[in-house]
């Protein structure tokens, strides 16, 4: 059980902006191959459009001074709980049900220009998604660790402050160890955390990915 202390949940936090680049570059490393688009569209599972998901969502909502807080739970390899439309000033919680695996919600709004689905953007070509995503700080990341713990907001406090649509992925290599994991992302100043040699692909080709539209 990883349970991280204040002091290097506020590392993390502090270098949060750059650790949190991994899940977009790892995404335009990996989105183009024509084996990651097979593996999304095999092992994919209902994302924040299905119904099962909003009633998560309902269920596990609350009210607070600021907005609706929402509790999303990351499972291997899905998101439960979150809805399809928020509102502005919500708040994302993130749990962890995996026994194994450190799993993350990275959120980051998508050009108001840009139309296609989450489907769509998934599989774009390098290029495309460089050109979409290059220059974006996420609007959040929120990491957990499995098998308990303490989640840490290394970008934002998981809350939307503008309106918009947002992409939501998991990009931590499956089977990547937790430990060492967060160990790169505490370590990282300076672009993505590097990964150990072997780890697999990022959960979003599992069907770790969805999208939310966030209204005011």
């Amino acid at each position: 059980m990883i349970r991280p202390s204040t002091e290097r949940s506020e590392r993390l936090r502090r270098r949060g902006a750059a650790a949190s680049l991994a899940a977009l570059l790892i995404l335009t490393g990996v989105a183009c191959g024509d084996d990651t688009e097979d593996t999304a569209d095999e092992t994919a599972e209902p994302t924040a459009s299905d119904s099962s998901s909003e009633s998560t969502a309902a269920d596990t909502a609350t009210e607070t001074g600021d907005g609706e807080e929402i509790v999303v739970t990351a499972e291997d390899y899905k998101f439960v709980g979150l809805p399809a439309t928020t509102k502005v000033g919500t708040k994302l919680t993130l749990t962890n049900n995996s026994p194994t695996e450190l799993h993350e919600l990275v959120a980051v709004k998508i050009p108001e220009s840009e139309t296609r689905s989450i489907d769509e953007l998934v599989k774009l070509p390098e290029a495309e998604l460089d050109a979409l995503f290059g220059a974006a700080q996420p609007a959040m990341v929120l990491v957990h660790p499995p098998g308990g713990g303490d989640m840490i907001p290394a970008v934002g406090d998981g809350t939307f402050t503008e309106a918009g649509r947002y992409i939501i992925i998991c990009a931590i290599p499956v089977g990547a160890d937790p430990a060492k994991m967060m160990a790169a992302m505490q370590a990282a100043t300076e672009g993505p955390p590097t990964t150990e040699p072997g780890a697999g692909p990022p959960h979003f080709t599992q069907g770790m990915y969805a999208g939310i539209t966030v209204e005011e």
